[in-house]
Formats: C-alpha cells, structure tokens, sequence
C-alpha cells in the first residue's frame, strides 16, 4: 500500500510560541484581560445634589497617553466598576439625562491600586460640562495591602550602581538587608541579593513579572531581572496581601514593563567604569600596592510610539553588560621573627611608625610610646604567642 506524504507545514511547532512570545513583547492592545497582578481599578458612587443615587449612569475613563477608553454604567446602587485597568493617568467622564456632563480631574493609578471616585451630578443638560475635584482620601478603606509603589521616576533618578531595581525595595518600611552589597554586585539576574521583609529570610519573597512567576526555582533568586529603563513602576506588598497573591511569607515585589504611547519616547544610556578613573582604597595605598583592575561597561536603550494612534502601540529596550574583573597582584604582610617577639623596631627605623602602650598616660594625659617599639613579653596576647609558637 502506498503511503500518502504527509503536507508540510511552513510553521514548525516552536514557531508559533515564539510568535505568541514576541507579540505579547513588544504590543499593546487596550481592552485585553490583564490579570490583577499588574493593574489596577477604579470604583465609585454617583448621585445627585440631594445625595439620591443615579443609576445607569455611563461611566467612561479615558488613558490621557494612550487615548483608550473603557466604559461601563452604574447599578441600581449608584456605584461603578473598572476592574483591571491598566497603570496611568485617567480621565473619569460620567454623563446622563437630565445632569450636566462631569469630568473628574485627571487620576494617577497604579500598580494593584484601587482608587475610589465618587461624582456628585448637577442639574442641567448633557451638553453642559462641569469639572469635579477632590482631594484623595487619607485612609485607604477599599484595599487592606500594606505596601509601596516605586514610580517610574523613582527608578530613573535615584542612583543604582549595577541598574539593579531590586536594590530599591530597601527603601520600603520593614525592607532591610544584612549585606546592602549582594545587591550591588554585576550579576543582578538569578544572582544578587533580597529584601528581608518583617523579618523573613530573602527566600521568603515571590517576585512577580508582568503578572508572570519571576523566581528561580531553587532558592527563590530573581528570575530576570530588566533594565529600570523598562519598568513603569513595581508595587512592594509587605502585609495583607489580596487573595490574587501566593507563595510568599515575606514581601511580593510585583513589576510591570512600559508600553508605548501616542508620543513617540526613547532613550539612551551608558555606564563606564576602569580602575585609571577610580582611587585607590586606603588599605592599598598603605602598603603601596596598585589600585584593583576593572572593566565595566553598561549600555543601551529603550524606545516606544504609536503603531496606530489611539489602538496600537509598541515598546522595545536592550541592556547590554561587559563585566570584566583582571587578575591584580597584591603583597601580603606577615610578622617577621623579631615581631613575634615584641620587636617591632624595624618600623621605627624603615617607616617611622611609633607604637604606643595602650594602658599607659603621662602626667599630661598624652600617650606612652614603647622604647624602641619593643613591647613587653607581659603585654603579648597568650593567644598570639601559642599561634605564633605552633608548627602549623
């Protein structure tokens, strides 16, 4: 029996994730189902003067960057919903028959925020338009998180020496660590320092991504960490966390990328560093040795516009690293024979360096030095004479 050929296919099967990948990348498509990890919502009551409620009024918030809009209406209640709307700055537009249109003052949201906006409606025609202001409230009652957002400003103007954004959770309360420099170091992705958060270990953390599980698997490092000219903002929750959350006894850092706008953005950066730019530290310039080898260079970009105004956007970013540490020779210092006895007069006589008996003051309160630097068998610390002693 003849066998038929089976048809070929143009697509082979890791092309059509890769795809999938790269689209979800670099698009942005308004009106999507974004999960609750990387947005926030806007709630609120309408009424009249007399406080009566209004129902079915249309509610429309508008993206001031992006141009998108989302819409919906009031219930029986007089209250509204916005779930899952993306971090930015909002317009809030209510209209219904028989009151003037309302225009609520522009409204900052971010990341896993719930923000309340309650319009009160005048009286009058639709055609009419009246502006609403409001000062925020002091006590947030519609979330019970505990937490920190870092902007978007905050991560480009505070000084990150390795461009490591993690670095910046230490300034949330109840965020410390032990060694401020694991997160210094070079290597920041699935290799630098946590946050200690209340007191739980780093490995107690969960790291989120654009709503995607950002943790290495076997100890919990940061499973990729971008360049802070990609990140529009992350959200530090440090207590009370929403039932969306999981898998963390200390802190959940939540971070979102940037999209593109209707106005065309970009930048361009480079870090430089070499040890002929650097000063030598004070324990080299002690015993004359050079200054440590370094060659560390950062660089890159980002860039985001419109695909189509007001529909489509894109946003791209490249960070690129050359991280190079020499081989630097540097002399190590051990006790001469005549110094394990107390004799230290080689440095009084080769660098001029006095030594002064710790326990002793003259009748002015000034220091005593040792006569010839030669200090007493009695002052010697028993330890230090059976180590000096040992064969090992």
């Amino acid at each position: 029996m003849r066998r038929r050929r089976p048809r070929e296919h143009h697509l082979t099967s890791c092309s059509v994730p890769l795809i999938v990948v790269l689209t979800a990348t670099f698009l942005y498509f308004p009106g999507t189902a974004w999960g609750q990890q990387v947005t926030a919502s806007i709630t609120g009551k309408v009424t009249d003067p007399s406080n009566a409620i209004i129902a079915g009024a249309k509610v429309t918030a508008k993206d001031l960057d992006r141009g998108t809009q989302l819409t919906t209406e009031t219930n029986t209640s007089g209250f509204y919903n916005l779930p899952r709307v993306p971090v930015g700055r909002y317009e809030i537009r209510v209209e219904v028959a028989g009151f003037q249109t309302a225009v609520h003052e522009p409204v900052q949201l971010e990341l896993n925020q719930a923000a309340r906006v309650d319009v009160v409606m005048q009286l009058g025609e639709v055609t009419q338009t009246i502006e609403v202001t409001g000062a925020s409230p002091l006590l947030q009652t519609d979330t019970m998180q505990l937490g920190s957002v870092i902007d978007e400003k905050t991560n480009k103007d505070l000084p990150l020496a390795t461009r490591n954004y993690i670095q910046l959770t230490l300034l949330v309360p109840g965020s410390v660590n032990p060694n401020p420099q694991t997160l210094t170091n070079g290597q920041t992705t699935a290799n630098g320092g946590r946050p200690y958060v209340n007191g739980n270990r780093e490995q107690a953390n969960n790291f989120l991504l654009d709503g995607l599980d950002n943790n290495q698997v076997s100890d919990n490092l940061v499973g990729y960490t971008p360049s802070p000219d990609a990140i529009q903002e992350f959200n530090m929750i440090t207590n009370n966390a929403p039932a969306d959350f999981g898998s963390f006894q200390g802190g959940v850092v939540s971070t979102t990328i940037k999209s593109g706008t209707n106005q065309l953005h970009g930048s361009a950066f480079e870090f430089f560093r070499n040890d002929v730019l650097n000063a030598n530290t004070w324990e080299n310039n002690w015993s004359g040795s050079p200054r440590a080898k370094v060659r560390w260079n950062m660089f890159g970009g980002s860039a985001g516009g419109p695909i189509i105004k007001d529909k489509l956007f894109f946003f791209g970013d490249y960070q690129g690293e050359r991280f190079n540490n020499p081989a630097t020779t540097n002399p190590i210092s051990v006790f001469t024979a005549a110094e394990r006895q107390g004799d230290f007069s080689q440095l009084l006589t080769e660098r001029g360096i006095q030594l002064y008996n710790p326990f002793l003051r003259d009748a002015n309160g000034n220091r005593v030095p040792f006569p010839n630097n030669q200090i007493p068998a009695e002052l010697l610390d028993p330890v230090a004479r059976a180590l000096f002693a040992s064969n090992l």
